[in-house]
């Protein structure tokens, strides 16, 4: 494998990573789960009136898991305000990818070709 087919692949393993990571981005709904753990959190303060109940070790570590979660969906949607940037830079990401995998396509092929 020469230098340049080395940086190439690895140029297209690092960009695929990141196009898969805007992808998840994008297509999260984090506003969404937040109403879910707030209905999760509800029904969890309706079934344990009084204070013993909500201040049982139980009760408070699953109030603790929800607003823990609910804490990364609220940081999910503030990164999802920029999708704007987001989609610009998939767009920039697929591109590169296209000529890499055209540089790369060319180069087995000249392989290919060396070995006839």
């Amino acid at each position: 494998m020469t230098t340049k087919e080395k940086v190439i692949r690895e140029s297209i393993e690092r960009n695929t990573k990141r196009l898969n990571k805007i992808k998840t981005l994008l297509e999260a709904n984090p506003l969404s789960r937040i109403c879910e753990l707030r209905m999760e959190a509800k029904k969890l303060l309706d079934e344990n009136q009084g204070i013993e109940k909500r201040t049982s070790n139980d009760f408070v570590a699953k109030i603790d898991k929800l607003a823990k979660e609910e804490k990364k969906m609220f940081a999910l949607a503030k990164k999802q305000k920029d999708s704007a940037k987001l989609i610009d830079e998939q767009v920039k990401l697929e591109m590169e990818l296209s000529d890499l995998n055209n540089e790369l396509y060319f180069i087995e092929r000249r392989r290919a070709g060396n070995a006839l």
